[in-house]
């Protein structure tokens, strides 16, 4: 699943949009794309693309002079460029012609896991969720990349399991199991602690590896291990230099053990159980 480096590299990738205005727009046969009555297009077409920004792993287009489009990526969610021209590929759900330019927006996506939101202005999150149904458009916590010491302190001040409250995206948002693991495994954290039981320093450590992971996997333009492209259809880099996640009984890159992976919250988990000691068991 794209998460906070993959967004971000794809809300950068696209701020050449900015100033765009939008053409004509054709919607795919599946509920991918929520919009109030009549239609899409009609919330859409000749508006101006005034800003993408990102907020955890929701895109966000704000339209001038009203309204605002937004992208929940899901599993397998593609946003592209390509020449009007280009052959369709298969789950585009979404097309945005651009005027004066040979190129196009396309939202594709697999699996169907994402979709996207038109919200007209003054429509509050609430409205759209009672309008559309909840799931993509839910309250987000403060994000990931930009959370400060002291918020992200008290964040953790709560007797939840570490890993388990870092994917939750009320909490804190943009984090999945990549970057998540990747952040454990910096800190030296394991990922069934409680996150009320690490001190002050342990916290401290992993909201700075929190924040250097996601920096350095912005750089090499996200992680590519199935489905994600960035807007010009290139795959990430940052991939290759996973410590921990997706290297199952290879060596840890510290110590030399073997990297174990677990079912945690409901993910599979990766780790080093030398480095990353597991929680005491209450007696």
């Amino acid at each position: 699943m794209p998460e906070l480096p993959e967004v971000e590299t794809i809300a950068r990738g696209l701020a050449g949009l900015v100033g765009c205005r939008i053409g004509k727009v054709t919607v795919g046969p599946h509920e991918w794309v929520r919009t109030p009555p009549p239609s899409a297009g009609a919330h859409l077409e000749g508006r101006r693309i005034a800003a993408v920004t990102r907020h955890g792993k929701r895109l966000l287009f704000r339209l001038e002079p009203e309204g605002e489009l937004v992208v929940q990526l899901g599993m397998s969610g593609q946003i592209t460029v390509p020449p009007r021209t280009a052959p369709l590929a298969s789950h585009t759900h979404l097309r945005l012609e651009l005027e004066n330019r040979p190129d196009e927006l396309r939202f594709r996506d697999a699996r169907r896991f994402g979709g996207a939101w038109v919200r007209p202005a003054g429509a509050s999150v609430e409205e759209a969720v009672a309008r559309h149904g909840s799931r993509g458009l839910g309250d987000l916590g403060p994000d990931a990349l930009t959370i400060g010491r002291a918020e992200f302190r008290r964040l953790l001040a709560r007797d939840r399991q570490i890993k388990a409250l870092l994917l939750d995206q009320t909490a804190v948002s943009g984090i999945g199991n990549i970057y998540c693991d990747e952040a454990l495994f910096q800190a030296c954290v394991h990922p069934l602690r409680k996150a009320g039981s690490l001190s002050a320093d342990r916290v401290d450590a992993l909201h700075g590896a929190l924040r250097r992971i996601l920096r350095r996997a912005i750089r090499a333009g996200g992680s590519t291990l199935r489905d994600y492209v960035d807007a010009s259809g290139g795959a990430g880099r940052f991939q290759t230099r996973h410590q921990v996640y997706g290297r199952e009984g290879q060596p840890c890159p510290r110590c030399g053990a073997r990297i174990a992976r677990i079912p945690i919250a409901g993910r599979s988990t990766h780790l080093c159980r030398r480095c990353q000691r597991a929680p005491r068991r209450p007696r």
